[in-house]
């Protein structure tokens, strides 16, 4: 595939965007269920205040975003809010939930040029685990607060929603990032040990996610670009846009590997 713009090629300039999120059946434990229209996971055994819950959100369809020519940090007026991902955290009992598989589907119309495509773009898979901690001070495996029982803990499996489509000759590169809420980190080594003791799929060592505090209501808001090339916008101290960054990394192995 090129990622260099062909200069013969009309490069679309503003899109129509709709992003459409939901949790893939039968990625998640039996005893995980599965509602509002597969937006929904809930689980667990509740101790008076319900089951703890997991919903996404999708942004308002028909979103209007601009192309970023070029790399780097891209301007507000590129950046379109995509969906959001919410925890629930309530006190409950034996929870089967370790993890599951985000779908992400995003459809493009081209306006500026006008055009009809290039329609839905492949669907990627989100793969996050999960690690309902025990609600007791004292034994958390991740940082809590003061006078809070533990932490849940989430690690993200395969990074960001990150992909490249090609149209009328020209390679785009669509990127979804976090842009509000839940902090992104890397996790501290307790952390990831105690997620890969449920989940091996996890890391037991340099993880990256979020931690959500117990009877509260967390909330990531994500925001999304298209752009010419890859993007690489630092952070320090948080992940929220290194998978950018490791995009840019891969691009430029695939590269070397082609030379």
């Amino acid at each position: 595939m090129g990622f260099a713009l062909s200069s013969h090629a009309d490069i679309v300039t503003k899109w129509s965007a709709t992003v459409s999120d939901t949790w893939v059946s039968g990625s998640f434990a039996s005893g995980v269920t599965l509602s509002n229209s597969n937006q929904t996971l809930s689980w667990g055994d509740p101790d008076g205040f319900g089951q703890s819950s997991l919903t996404v959100a999708n942004a308002p369809a028909d979103e209007t975003v601009k192309t970023f020519i070029g790399g780097g940090s891209p301007p507000p007026e590129s950046t379109a809010a995509g969906g959001t991902l919410t925890h629930h955290n309530v006190p409950i009992f034996n929870s089967p939930m370790t993890g599951a598989t985000l779908n992400s589907t995003l459809n493009l119309t081209a306006l500026a040029p006008p055009s009809a495509g290039p329609g839905t773009l492949s669907p990627i898979n989100f793969n996050i685990a999960f690690l309902e901690t025990p609600n007791v001070a004292g034994q958390c495996p991740a940082a809590s607060p003061p006078n809070n029982p533990c932490n849940d803990i989430f690690v993200l499996l395969n990074g960001f929603f990150n992909q490249t489509f090609t149209y009328l000759g020209s390679s785009y590169f669509v990127n979804i990032f976090p842009t509000s809420g839940g902090v992104l980190s890397i996790l501290e080594p307790s952390a990831c040990a105690a997620v890969h003791a449920v989940n091996s799929a996890a890391p037991a060592t340099g993880c990256f996610g979020f931690t959500t505090p117990e009877d509260a209501t967390t909330t990531l808001t994500f925001g999304f670009t298209i752009s010419t090339l890859p993007l690489s916008v630092p952070e320090p101290g948080t992940i929220a846009l290194v998978g950018l960054a490791l995009l840019g990394l891969a691009v430029a192995r695939r590269r070397i590997q082609v030379r």
